[in-house]
């Protein structure tokens, strides 16, 4: 869907005084304003595969480079007793700075997915 259509749509369906919010659908939704116009689509965390090294494939198939407030969502699920997402992210992602945005970003580790 055109992300500025949705949020239209999102907000005309919203209650008088509530506020459609992006971040409420953060692990539900994936939004991608690297297309234009900017576009959402369905990607509900829970769908996902449970082995993380078949999830951040997936994920990466979907989107190249994921921003740390973009993935986390997405990962939340697999950290057990003593893990942390920040571990999770450098076994299976190589980190970069976009120099445009100056954000650090995580792109996959494998080539060529």
């Amino acid at each position: 869907f055109h992300l500025s259509e949705f949020l239209e749509v999102w907000q005309d369906s919203l209650p008088d005084g509530m506020v459609a919010e992006l971040s409420s659908l953060k692990g539900v939704a994936l939004v991608s304003k690297e297309s234009h116009p900017s576009t959402i689509s369905y990607l509900p965390a829970s769908d996902l595969p449970v082995d993380p090294a078949k999830r951040f494939s997936y994920l990466f198939s979907r989107k190249e480079r994921w921003t740390h407030e973009d993935i986390i969502p997405y990962l939340e699920d697999l950290i057990g007793p003593g893990q942390t997402v920040n571990a999770l992210l450098l076994k299976h992602c190589r980190s970069t700075t976009d120099p445009a945005t100056k954000t650090k970003v995580y792109n996959s580790k494998i080539r060529n997915l």
